[in-house]
């Protein structure tokens, strides 16, 4: 049996288990899906090919995992940079600004990777789901705010932060995204003065 570096086997395994997951979405960032394969993580995890079956049985099990793990830690840092912020308008605020810092800085570019992945067809619905899951906060923050049909209104409102994102992941700066994408929702288009 392998020598362990943990206080015990349950926590030797759950370290091996995020090296892997690191290792894998390291390879996801630099070059795409295709560049996860057992052996490109085993390798950049510094461990033997077959250690990456003990963990995932396929491929794609792989692949979902660090789909799962990238959610989970979008949606906690999402929370918690909405942590004490008042509800209404204050809070749709802060979670625009958080999501441009999170697309600004790299956080959602994986999880965008990923959900776009060639899973199979039912592996690629659960990713979906992962997906869909964080627009959850979203329609309880404009529920809060007094919007009518939150859950109608949502993807629209998702659709114009999904946009800024995409353009703060190409050097957009996230202040400025943030900014204008809280005075569309909030105030509506600029349109010119009619002198009247």
């Amino acid at each position: 049996m392998p020598r362990i570096s943990a206080a015990t086997v349950a926590e030797h395994r759950a370290t091996q288990r995020r090296a892997l997951l690191r290792a894998a979405a390291g390879l996801v960032e630099s070059g795409g899906v295709a560049a996860v394969t057992p052996t490109a993580v085993a390798e950049r995890a510094g461990m033997a090919r077959t250690s990456v079956y003990d963990y995932f049985n396929t491929r794609e099990d792989l692949l979902v995992a660090v789909a799962l793990d990238a959610f989970e830690g979008w949606s906690r840092d999402l929370a918690a940079s909405l942590d004490g912020v008042p509800a209404g308008l204050p809070r749709l605020r802060r979670y625009i600004e958080a999501t441009m810092e999170m697309a600004a800085d790299g956080r959602h570019g994986l999880a965008t990777t990923l959900r776009f992945a060639d899973l199979g067809a039912h592996r690629a619905e659960e990713v979906a789901a992962l997906h869909d899951a964080l627009q959850e906060p979203l329609a309880a923050i404009l529920a809060d705010a007094g919007v009518d049909d939150p859950a109608g209104v949502t993807p629209y409102v998702q659709a114009l932060i999904s946009t800024a994102m995409a353009r703060v992941s190409r050097g957009e700066d996230a202040r400025r995204a943030a900014h204008r994408v809280h005075d569309l929702l909030v105030n509506g288009l600029p349109l010119p003065s009619t002198g009247a």
